[in-house]
């Protein structure tokens, strides 16, 4: 008889398809929220400890109105108690 291969085998290389795709990604702009979210993240990936710890409370504790990256100050400040409604509301 004679030997087949697999059905399911196919001739394309995974590993290269997902780097294109990962390249892809890394050369697209990303624009308004996505942008912003992604500088964010840069930001955040490359902080130091008391950066990223200013960051997380002042955008928590601000209802997400205030992002800082000075823990000293964030440290000392309380966002939650000068929290305001915003107009009209």
């Amino acid at each position: 008889g004679t030997t087949r291969g697999s059905p399911y085998s196919s001739h394309r290389d995974w590993d290269a398809i997902e780097k294109e795709i990962l390249n892809e990604e890394k050369n697209e702009k990303p624009v308004g929220d996505e942008a912003l979210n992604k500088l964010f993240q840069q930001i955040y990936a490359n902080a130091s400890e008391d950066t990223r710890r200013a960051m997380i409370k002042s955008y928590q504790t601000s209802g997400g109105t205030v992002l800082s990256t000075n823990w000293d100050e964030v440290s000392k400040k309380n966002y939650e108690k000068e929290l305001t409604a915003p107009k009209g509301q």
